[in-house]
């Protein structure tokens, strides 16, 4: 999928979310469930908890829907308090866009980008810590994680989903 194609997806995807519309984009027109369950959050959190406690590293990890709505989150004891806004932030913007949010940081001071991010509050966090979640193609949700450096944040994020087998 090209760049434009990309931004239409994420521009449609946020119309649908300001608007208040509650089908994620892409979800409405397939069969069966295509969502992430409560239970599959948290079992994305406690992989995701397990590997960074391995590794000796407190972080915040946030899990949420195909249009970036919030299904878990937890910090993890002796995380900084703000990271949690941060973890949430980099998952939404990986789940709209569909694209893991360390390609989103590299644009992220593009005009659409910056609207967009000023349309939601300022929510969005464009930094490298974020893997969208995809089944059959479809981008149904994101999870991210925040406190320690960006790339072992991402690397957290996607050592869960492979132990989770998503």
């Amino acid at each position: 999928m090209n760049q434009i194609t990309r931004i239409s997806r994420a521009l449609f995807a946020f119309t649908l979310v300001g608007g208040g519309l509650a089908v994620p984009m892409g979800l409405a027109a397939q069969d069966g469930p295509q969502w992430i369950s409560l239970s599959e959050a948290q079992a994305i959190i406690t992989a995701a908890q397990n590997d960074a406690t391995s590794k000796n590293l407190q972080l915040s990890i946030a899990v949420v829907d195909g249009r970036g709505d919030l299904i878990a989150a937890t910090r993890m004891p002796n995380a900084r308090p703000t990271t949690m806004d941060t973890a949430i932030g980099k998952a939404m913007g990986a789940a709209i866009f569909g694209r893991p949010s360390a390609e989103l940081a590299a644009t992220s001071t593009s005009p659409l980008y910056q609207n967009m991010n000023q349309a939601s509050a300022g929510r969005l966090r464009f930094f490298q810590g974020a893997v969208p979640i995809v089944r059959d193609g479809y981008t149904v949700g994101a999870v991210g994680a925040s406190g320690a450096s960006s790339r072992a944040d991402e690397d957290n994020v996607k050592a869960a989903l492979a132990a989770v087998g998503l």
